[in-house]
């Protein structure tokens, strides 16, 4: 692994023109307790410099933190020594196999250098400026980050975003989202080591929210619900009694739930969607095509019946007024914000008022 950070770094090196490399060392120790990972030094246009290189292999904001801190550290370390080389310029920099553009924006924060083997870099010195970005993330990557909304996971998320500033015990919070504590455990240390979350005294606090909700958005894959439609006559306030005497989440069947725009109304009112969708299991949709007295129309449905696959959305839904049962906020949001232009106003219009602080 060193050698192969070892190369790409001096890749990386070896593009500026007048770069001399005089020396790489792997393994560095510079003092008792400080050991760096690499060391390069090298000249350009007449000045000196040290390349002091620190790997992670896990390259997660939480780790690219603590790395930052151990690279000051041994600068602060190199500056007290009475064998500093004075007459050369110390650079840090942090290599791991892939750095999120969150983890390269703690280095830029801290003025280090970072490069990862996925081509993302950044480095600085005299009047040499490399940055390159890629656009595209390891296909790990990708998997690691959707694993952190499956639909269980999904649940835990909800209930903190539900209160971004409480505490929870993972217990209390396995409970909250009726999930396992292993399950649990596990959406914890995701969040901590994107640094969304924080674990104090009290328990473990959602301190990103806004990072949580934006990256879930990008990353959400629309469940292949299976859909059925069809056209009701009732409207207003007739349809509103109807509806209040039949729309429940369960937990036993039949469930049947206000989704998408029609959710999004009884949240945070926005332009009128003539079209009415649900989300329901079998029963329930065999209940509102009665009660709603649908009809087959080939065209012009003004009624979506949803039966999710994720099934999590009927255990935290919302009574938005007496009898009437929404899928919660977040699940609306999510919906919204993956549809069409307009759908997509309403969910910012949904966020303005649900989710202050994204």
């Amino acid at each position: 692994m060193d050698d192969i950070v070892l190369d790409a770094v001096r890749a990386q090196l070896e593009r500026v023109p007048n770069i001399q490399i005089t020396g790489v060392r792997q393994e560095q120790h510079i003092a008792p307790g400080y050991q760096l990972d690499g060391w390069i030094e090298f000249d350009h246009d007449e000045d000196r410099y040290a390349l002091l290189i620190e790997i992670k292999p896990n390259g997660a904001p939480r780790f690219a933190r603590s790395a930052v801190y151990q690279l000051e550290s041994y600068i602060a370390r190199l500056h007290r020594s009475e064998h500093q080389v004075v007459d050369r310029e110390f650079i840090p920099m942090l290599v791991s196999p892939f750095l999120s553009p969150e983890s390269r924006s703690i280095c830029l924060d801290h003025n280090v250098a970072c490069l990862d083997l996925y081509g993302n870099a950044r480095l600085a010195f005299g009047n040499v400026y490399i940055e390159r970005s890629v656009p595209n993330r390891p296909k790990s990557e990708v998997r690691a980050q959707r694993s952190l909304f499956t639909p269980r996971a999904g649940a835990i998320l909800r209930v903190l975003l539900r209160d971004p500033a409480r505490a929870w015990r993972v217990k209390e919070l396995a409970e909250a989202a009726n999930a396992s504590l292993g399950h649990v455990s596990n959406v914890r240390k995701a969040l901590f080591d994107r640094e969304w979350v924080e674990l104090r005294e009290d328990g473990l606090v959602l301190v990103q929210p806004d990072a949580l909700l934006r990256s879930w958005r990008e990353n959400d894959r629309q469940s292949t619900d299976h859909y059925t439609s069809g056209y009701t006559v009732l409207h207003g306030d007739e349809l509103r009694d109807r509806l209040s005497d039949c729309l429940s989440p369960g937990p036993q069947p039949p469930r049947a739930i206000c989704a998408s725009s029609s959710a999004a109304q009884w949240f945070a009112p926005y332009v009128r969607d003539g079209t009415h969708s649900y989300f329901v299991d079998e029963p329930g949709a065999k209940m509102l095509k009665e009660t709603l007295q649908l009809t087959h129309a080939a065209r012009g449905a003004n009624v979506i019946l949803r039966i999710p696959k994720d099934e999590t959305v009927f255990e935290d839904a919302v009574q938005a007024e007496p009898g009437i049962f929404c899928a919660n906020p977040v699940v609306t949001y999510l919906d919204l914000w993956n549809g069409n232009d307009r759908e997509r106003e309403a969910a910012d219009h949904l966020a303005a008022k649900c989710f202050p602080w994204l």
